[in-house]
């Protein structure tokens, strides 16, 4: 598959705090994984077998805490590009001493692309991405048709991947391209969003969105 140039991101990450500075130093080499254009051993990296759960830009990483706190028996490997939300993932994981997490800090196509082995994820959890309202940034979005062709390939055979959004553009868009996905099916029907699940805990962009009196749209995929 062709790289695209094109970011899903714009780093403006500000200036880190010392506690965050502290955090990249010290606990990195703890719960990082170094990106690498060789796949992982995700056994290996975890320490032990068990389910394995992709979360794409998780932020300071608050919904990855609560589901690894809540279900101890899954493995969790974060991805996020931002460094100060970094530090304070590293900071949570270490302060509550959760041996279940583990974070790479790059590109996730990169990742998907050349990390993750094919069939090896149990699920993939995308939770409110950047929508970039403006149409003229439309391009940047992360869900596009190259990604699930991605993500497809991850996916072991039962797995699921998980979308919300608060915005009804981008929930539109992402139900346009199953549409013309064979191979990702919209569990919920055609045209149609998911019940929020219930498992599934409340992120800081979420609430932000919900103040603002913003609808969140679920989607629940699986392999057809």
């Amino acid at each position: 598959m062709a790289r695209r140039s094109i970011k899903s991101y714009v780093k403006r990450e500000g200036r880190l705090t010392k506690s965050q500075s502290s955090a990249l130093d010290n606990y990195w080499v703890k719960y990082g994984v170094n990106y690498s254009p060789t796949a992982l051993n995700l056994e290996s990296i975890f320490g032990r077998r068990a389910p394995i759960i992709l979360d794409i830009g998780v932020g300071a990483g608050e919904s990855t805490i609560n589901h690894a706190l809540i279900h101890p028996e899954n493995n969790y490997l974060a991805i996020e590009v931002h460094r100060p939300g970094l530090g304070r993932l590293l900071n949570k994981i270490e302060s509550l001493s959760l041996n279940n997490i583990k974070i790479i800090n790059h590109d996730v196509i990169d990742i998907l692309e050349k990390q993750i082995p094919n069939r090896s994820l149990n699920q993939i959890f995308i939770f409110f991405p950047d929508p970039w309202p403006k149409k003229k940034h439309h391009k940047r979005r992360l869900i596009n048709s190259d990604i699930f062709m991605l993500m497809k390939d991850k996916l072991n055979l039962h797995g699921r991947l998980h979308i919300a959004t608060d915005c009804l553009n981008y929930a539109e868009h992402i139900n346009e391209l199953l549409n013309c996905n064979l191979e990702i099916i919209n569990l919920a029907g055609k045209d149609n969003f998911s019940p929020r699940p219930v498992w599934r805990t409340e992120t800081r962009y979420e609430h932000r969105g919900i103040k603002l009196s913003n609808k969140v749209y679920d989607f629940c995929c699986g392999l057809s």
